[in-house]
């Protein structure tokens, strides 16, 4: 056999096999039309029965459904007269109503004619009361003010016994100042001894600079004041060496400060030196 009658027999073996599957295919879609037609029968006879129990059911239904409407229309009508009946009884409670309403009024008009005379007693006793107030809070104020102009007499009254007590004294402490000095040839003029300080006071040296200041522990306390003259004097082996003297140039209550006068020195200051107010007339060195 020739390359021809090969390609001739590929191609009807080819074609038997299509023309096989179409065959089957056209089979498997084969419908059986009598089974079918049977079929439709019977789902008819099923639906004409259920129609007719549906039928039945509605007849049912609409007898149940009439019945309702007829025992709905009773009801109705006995809730038509019940209404009337409530529309009487509406009619006497408006009246009734009415008439509360009318009574209110009165009642309302003779409230407020109760409110407007108690706001005008409230008004009055208000005014009252402000004057009232106004009565308390003068008098309060002119008892304050009595009280204290007499709490201000007594103390007037006390400080003038005080001063005259001490104007008293003060004029005998004058004259007994005067008597004592006369006594020793002095005269009450203070400008002559201006830088003199009160007799009997005594301090160390607590510091000393080298600028020509000292600290000493005289202050205000002691009597001590800007302008003060005191002496310096050294206890030395029994014997007391006069230094030199100071003039005070700063005060505090405890303390002050004061400058070396040269024209007065005779040693060189120290810390711990003695100071006090010496008359150098009476002073004589040992």
């Amino acid at each position: 056999m020739n390359l021809v009658g090969k390609i001739f027999v590929i191609l009807i073996l080819v074609m038997s096999v299509m023309f096989m599957s179409f065959a089957v295919a056209i089979y498997a879609t084969h419908t059986n039309w009598k089974e079918h037609a049977t079929k439709l029968d019977t789902d008819l006879k099923e639906a004409q029965k259920k129609v007719q129990q549906i039928t039945t059911e509605k007849d049912e239904r609409l007898k149940e459904l009439n019945e309702e409407i007829s025992r709905r229309v009773a009801e109705l009508g006995k809730l038509q007269t019940k209404v009337e009946e409530l529309d009487k009884e509406n009619k006497q409670f408006r009246d009734e109503l009415t008439k509360l309403n009318e009574n209110k009024e009165q009642a309302i008009a003779a409230v407020k004619l109760s409110h407007e005379s108690q706001a005008n007693l409230r008004a009055e006793v208000e005014g009252l009361r402000k004057d009232l107030r106004k009565s308390q809070e003068d008098w309060a104020t002119l008892y304050s003010t009595y009280v204290a102009k007499t709490d201000e007499a007594h103390d007037l009254a006390l400080k003038l016994a005080t001063y005259r007590s001490v104007g008293e004294r003060l004029a005998k402490d004058y004259r007994d100042a005067v008597d004592v000095l006369k006594k020793h040839g002095l005269k009450p003029v203070p400008e002559m001894y201006t830088g003199i300080p009160p007799k009997g006071v005594g301090g160390i040296v607590t510091e000393v600079r080298p600028n020509g200041w000292v600290e000493i522990s005289l202050g205000e306390d002691s009597g001590i004041l800007k302008g003060h003259k005191l002496d310096i004097v050294r206890n030395l082996d029994g014997r007391s060496l006069y230094i030199g003297k100071i003039e005070v140039v700063r005060t505090e209550p405890d303390r002050a400060a004061a400058v070396i006068l040269p024209e007065f020195r005779r040693g060189t200051v120290q810390r711990e030196d003695q100071v006090e107010y010496i008359d150098l007339n009476e002073f004589t060195a040992n």
